[in-house]
């Protein structure tokens, strides 16, 4: 008993180390990560009260999108200083691979082995990784909105699965409906992915016990209110107006040009993890699993699969749009790997050897991105001294330098936001407009250095 509590405590003693780890890593690069694109155009000016920000997020609401939850998590993290958005942003990171171990089963009490696979999948397999988690305006319309979500799911399942136990129906019931309308009111295809999960697994613990439990109606219900919200908001129309106006095609060609753009993304996006699922899926239906062992793993991809495919009903989707599809397949893989029985001694090496070898080569990769990021931003803050400088001496017509595109990294979404040589290109106009210039001219860094000199 007592060799068994000092193993307890030595994973447990690492599982911490690992979170530590997972925690600097994400802050590191959160804090190599500078403003850019829309979050350049906040204007603080415009927030006298905290009330202001509901009332400029009613305006958004009425004209541009319903993700009014996430907007107002964005325009508060847009009033503070950078390094509380660092630091929230890397605890709600911590918290998303939490959440996954916790939606995972037959695992250790303190499973370091585990956490470190959710950790390597998220790094790696992540859709766009520098705009949905370290880009400002991004985390906090697809992390946060993912944390939230996958918040409530746990929830839902630990009071179902545990439903004996719970005296306080009521209080439980009204936590969940509120906490299901925050959940439901957040991303449209993912929301409406975790309405799905939610149902599945409803109805799975229905046919297991036969019986339904209040604060399971009540969660569903809640996800409904904010879902319906999110979706019938008038700005929506607006902007989704906008979006088919720039579609190539019109009528049934449109959504045959959008189909075959999910395919793509699936295969870019997903295919690791399919992949993964299905050989392990073969491997256990050939060792006579019982296919119940895998129900949670096909729930996870049918909302993986719904989330991604709902997309048709949009007009060109945003890459980071798949998101929570790619977090639902990377939730069924893990539990997929995680279920490999200790008897199968060649499948738990190669588990095991696998995950070793994917830490080392992740961190050659962290720090050569991370080297690649710090470049970046040196390059950024010495931009906006000299644009500083020479504004304070009354010059307003800049040449300024484009970042050098050898510091290119997968980690920064800085290069789809640096100023350009097309004159009327988008992000030059973002930076007249912050720095109230009267005209910029963007150069190579070379050719600017040189004209310096």
């Amino acid at each position: 008993m007592e060799k068994i509590n000092q193993k307890d405590k030595g994973r447990k003693i690492f599982f911490f180390i690992l979170l530590g780890i997972s925690f600097a890593a994400i802050w590191i690069y959160n804090f190599m990560t500078p403003l850019m694109s829309d979050d350049l155009l906040f204007k603080a000016s415009d927030y006298h009260s905290p009330l202001d920000i509901f009332r400029l997020e009613y305006q958004q609401y009425m004209t541009w999108t319903g993700r009014s939850v996430l907007q107002i998590v964005l325009k508060i993290f847009s009033l503070m200083p950078k390094w509380v958005f660092n630091l929230c942003n890397s605890l709600c990171f911590v918290l998303l691979t939490l959440l996954i171990y916790c939606n995972v089963k037959d695992k250790k009490k303190y499973d370091v082995f585990l956490l470190a696979l959710i950790n390597l999948a998220l790094w790696n397999f992540s859709v766009e990784f520098d705009q949905t988690v370290l880009w400002l305006g991004g985390a906090c319309n697809y992390l946060w909105g993912i944390v939230i979500l996958l918040g409530f799911l746990t929830c839902f399942r630990y009071f179902m699965e545990n439903g004996h136990s719970q005296k306080r129906a009521v209080p439980v019931s009204i936590f969940m409906f509120f906490f299901g309308i925050l959940a439901g009111w957040g991303n449209e295809n993912t929301s409406g992915g975790g309405i799905l999960i939610a149902l599945l697994f409803l109805l799975l613990n229905y046919r297991k016990e036969k019986k339904v439990y209040p604060w399971t109606i009540s969660g569903i219900a809640g996800m409904a209110v904010g879902f319906l919200f999110m979706v019938l908001a008038p700005g929506n129309r607006a902007r989704g107006s906008l979006m088919k106006a720039d579609e190539t095609y019109s009528g049934i060609m449109a959504y045959v040009s959008r189909g075959l753009k999910i395919n793509k993304a699936m295969n870019e996006y997903m295919m690791i993890y399919i992949a993964v699922i299905c050989l392990l899926a073969a491997y256990y239906i050939y060792k006579r699993k019982k296919i119940e062992e895998l129900a949670d793993t096909f729930v996870f991809c049918l909302a993986g699969l719904a989330t991604s495919y709902v997309l048709i009903l949009t007009p060109e989707p945003m890459p980071r749009a798949y998101f929570g599809a790619n977090i639902f397949f990377a939730i069924a893989c893990v539990q997929m790997i995680q279920r490999i029985s200790g008897e199968d001694t060649l499948l738990v090496s190669l588990k095991t050897g696998g995950i070793v070898a994917a830490a080392v080569w992740m961190f050659f990769s962290y720090t050569e991105n991370g080297a690649n990021l710090a470049r970046i931003l040196r390059e950024v803050n010495e931009r906006e001294e000299y644009i500083l400088e020479q504004t304070s001496r009354g010059n307003y017509d800049l040449t300024l330098p484009m970042l050098r595109p050898e510091f290119q990294t997968e980690y920064s979404f800085m290069y789809e936001n640096d100023i350009s040589m097309e004159k009327d290109f988008w992000i030059n106009e973002v930076f007249r407009i912050k720095y109230g210039l009267e005209g910029i001219k963007a150069v190579p860094r070379e050719e600017w250095e040189d004209n310096a000199e």
